[in-house]
C-alpha cells in the first residue's frame, strides 16, 4: 500500500473504535499514519500497537488529551451522553468527523458549534481493504485537501454538496455490503439445497459474485448489457431470469430493504436528538 498518510499532520482522537471505525483506523495505519498521533476512547476496542487507549473521555482529558481531529465512531444513541462532555474540547481549530448513522450535519453543528468544521462521513466495511466507498459532506471551514488525503486510502470518495441524502446513502452503501453478503449467502444456500456441498456452494458463490462485479466495473457497460451477453433466448440463464424478473419482485424487494434501512437511520437521528 502506498503510504499516503506518512506526512498527515495533527492528532487524531477516535471516540468509539468498533468494526467500522476500527477498519478505517487499521487502513490509515497501513497507509502510514503515525500511531503516536492517535488516541482511542473505547474500553472494549482491541489494543493496537503504539496507540494510547482510554476507557472514557474523562480519562483521556485527565491524561492531558488534545486533538486536532476528533472522529465520532460510537453508537448514535450515545451522542447525547458524550456531547456535553466533549463539546468544550471541540474548539475552532478542531475538525469534528462523524460516521454516526442518522446524525446530520445540523445535529453536529448544534452540539459542537465551535468546531472548525463538522464533517459527516459514510464509509462502508470494504474500506478495510481499500475497496470501500465513502460519501462525505461538511459544514464550516473544512480542510478539504487533508480530508481527501485521509479518505483516499479507504477507497472511492464521493463528495456531496450537503447531507440531505445521507440517510439513503447510509442504507445504500453503508449497509450495502451486509445486503450483498446476505445475497451471496442465500445464493450458496440455494446451491446447497439443490445438491452442492456447503463448501463448494460457498466457494462458487463468492467467485461468481466477485468475478461478475469485477467484470462490470472493468467493462464500463450497464449491468443489463452484460446480462444480455450471458443470457440467450430459451436458455438456462433466461429461465432463471424469468423467475427473478417476475412482477418486478426483485426490484420491489430491494426497494423495501433500502427503505427499511433508510427509515431506521431517521429513527436513530431522532433518538440522538432526544426525540425518540
Amino acid at each position: 500500500m502506498t503510504r499516503t498518510l506518512r506526512n498527515f499532520s495533527g492528532r487524531l482522537l477516535l471516540i468509539g473504535c468498533g468494526n467500522m471505525a476500527g477498519a478505517m483506523l487499521d487502513r490509515w495505519l497501513g497507509a502510514g499514519l503515525d500511531p503516536a498521533a492517535v488516541a482511542i476512547v473505547d474500553p472494549l476496542a482491541p489494543p493496537r500497537a503504539g496507540i494510547v487507549q482510554h476507557a472514557s473521555l474523562a480519562e483521556w482529558q485527565a491524561a492531558g488529551g488534545d486533538a486536532d481531529w476528533i472522529m465520532l465512531g460510537m453508537k448514535p444513541q450515545q451522542l447525547g451522553d458524550i456531547a456535553g462532555e466533549l463539546a468544550p474540547r471541540v474548539t475552532d481549530d478542531v475538525h469534528l468527523l462523524s460516521i454516526l448513522a442518522g446524525v446530520s450535519l445540523g445535529d453536529l453543528a448544534g452540539r459542537f458549534p465551535d468546531a472548525r468544521a463538522q464533517v459527516r462521513i459514510l464509509p462502508n466495511l470494504a474500506a478495510r481493504i481499500g475497496a470501500g466507498v465513502s460519501a462525505v459532506a461538511s459544514l464550516g471551514r473544512s480542510d478539504d485537501k487533508a480530508i481527501a488525503a485521509l479518505l483516499k486510502p479507504l477507497g472511492q470518495v464521493v463528495a456531496l454538496d450537503d447531507d440531505s441524502t445521507m440517510d439513503l446513502v447510509t442504507a445504500f452503501t453503508g449497509s450495502g455490503p451486509a445486503f450483498v453478503f446476505r445475497l451471496i449467502e442465500s445464493y450458496a444456500a440455494a446451491g446447497e439445497r439443490l445438491g452442492l456441498s456447503h463448501d463448494d456452494a460457498l466457494q462458487l458463490a463468492i467467485a461468481t459474485f466477485g468475478g461478475s462485479t469485477a467484470l462490470l466495473a472493468d467493462s464500463g457497460e450497464e449491468p443489463g448489457a452484460l446480462v444480455a451477453q450471458v443470457a440467450s433466448k430459451g436458455g438456462t440463464t433466461q429461465a432463471g431470469l424469468d423467475i427473478l424478473d417476475e412482477g418486478g419482485q426483485l426490484v420491489a424487494l430491494m426497494t423495501n430493504v433500502l427503505r427499511a434501512a433508510r427509515d431506521r437511520g431517521r429513527e436513530l437521528a431522532d433518538i440522538a436528538r432526544g426525540e425518540g
